[in-house]
């Protein structure tokens, strides 16, 4: 088993012990609040200096409205200083978008970050597929290709995936070892695959951007024969974040610029191995750091050292979201996670949109099935709901709708969607 590759990289940077890591924190979070005092917004807020690391705890937090509304005031360089401006909604709003900014020396840590985190699932002379939007420059698929590149492996910049035996033709036509991209774009594509006979070579598949179901780590594994890694990330953290290694036991965190905490509802520090809600704060932006970011999250942050040898930390995979269930009228709690596993274990189902209606205890599924992987009922798919106790006590309506082997596509992470 390979210790990560982010080890020597981040021990290069940190020093590596756990005191070293502590004193390089300490010393980058005291650059950031200096540096945070050019913002008026943080300026009124945070004082310009702090003693431990243990006086963060004393730091107000920010979270995606204050990043909505106030999220220029956060902005600490003049704007011939900022090279990126990422704009995004919040999931389930059409309010104002959350705007991100960011500096060429940024963008350069997520390349290196990408570059060494990368090498988990690739190696100098493979080709690897990036099945994410790769049009916009400095985008996260624009920045993946880069980053392979850059450790000697050729990107295949496919995008994401609409036609299922484009995308299967383009994996075989590349001799693809290796895929990036969404877990039920994957999903959909290994079963087509499966189906249509089409065997690519791939060895490792990196799942990211959305919830991770375990239906789709099982399928990848057991179609592909694929060793299938994870990884942790936002727009709001320039995408970096945690990456999974060969031990599967968590992922581990890019310490080296981001500090991480675990919280409960209030706010109040959780100790390792406790859920809570995942909060970061950037350690060497300069153009817009983040102090104390509340991400809605869930995860926990596992003590001890890895089986894989590595002392980096590691968050277990995100179990859910703050606010992410549905509470119906009739008491229950329908949550995405709970959809995932039980339709997506239907092979023939590639995907889903749901539509709730809390007060009237109603909730309707749109299905999407590929017509050469199979094809199923609404009845067939109402009783596997009824049977698995998760729409208890409410009006069902499903309907199928059969594709002609392709995806719709979607922007934004997968939710239930609340009818007003």
């Amino acid at each position: 088993m390979r210790v990560t590759p982010l080890d020597s990289w981040m021990n290069g940077i940190t020093g590596g012990e756990t005191q070293g890591l502590q004193e390089y924190q300490l010393d980058k979070l005291r650059s950031t609040l200096k540096t945070a005092q050019n913002s008026s917004y943080y300026r009124a807020a945070y004082p310009p200096r702090i003693d431990s690391l243990a006086d963060i705890n004393n730091l107000p937090m920010i979270d995606a409205a204050v990043l909505r509304e106030r999220g220029t005031e956060l902005v600490c360089l003049p704007q011939s200083e900022i090279s990126d401006i990422v704009s995004l909604l919040t999931s389930g709003s059409t309010g104002r978008p959350k705007r991100v900014f960011f500096t060429k020396e940024d963008r350069e840590l997520t390349l290196s970050y990408f570059a060494h985190g990368l090498c988990t699932i690739t190696d100098t002379g493979e080709t690897a597929a990036i099945l994410l939007p790769c049009t916009r420059p400095g985008g996260v698929g624009d920045l993946i290709s880069q980053a392979l590149e850059r450790i000697g492996v050729t990107p295949v910049r496919y995008g994401t995936v609409a036609d299922l035996a484009d995308c299967a033709n383009t994996l075989c036509e590349h001799n693809v070892s290796a895929l990036i991209g969404a877990p039920v774009q994957l999903l959909a594509l290994a079963r087509y695959c499966r189906a249509a006979d089409a065997s690519p070579n791939v060895k490792r598949a990196l799942l990211c951007t959305d919830r991770i179901p375990y239906v789709a780590r099982r399928e990848l594994n057991n179609i592909w024969g694929c060793e299938v890694y994870e990884h942790y990330g936002t727009t709001e953290t320039g995408y970096l974040g945690a990456i999974d290694c060969d031990a599967h036991d968590g992922y581990h965190i890019c310490e080296n610029d981001l500090l991480i905490e675990i919280v409960d509802k209030d706010g109040a520090s959780l100790p390792d191995g406790v859920y809570g809600e995942l909060v970061f704060t950037t350690l060497t932006r300069r153009g817009m750091p983040l102090i104390r970011y509340r991400t809605g999250d869930i995860t926990k942050l596992i003590p001890g050292m890895c089986k894989c040898g590595s002392r980096i930390r590691r968050i277990a995979p995100v179990s859910g979201r703050l606010g992410g269930s549905i509470s119906m009228k009739c008491g229950a709690q329908l949550s995405i996670g709970d959809f995932d596993e039980e339709l997506l274990s239907m092979s023939c189902i590639s995907d889903f949109t749901l539509l709730a209606a809390p007060e009237d205890n109603r909730l309707s599924i749109d299905v999407e099935v590929q017509q050469s992987i199979g094809s199923t009922s609404a009845d067939e798919i109402a009783r596997k709901l009824r049977r698995s106790g998760i729409v208890e006590g409410l009006a069902l309506s499903v309907k199928v709708a059969t594709l002609p082997d392709t995806l719709t596509q979607r922007s934004g992470k997968r939710l239930i969607v609340v009818q007003k």
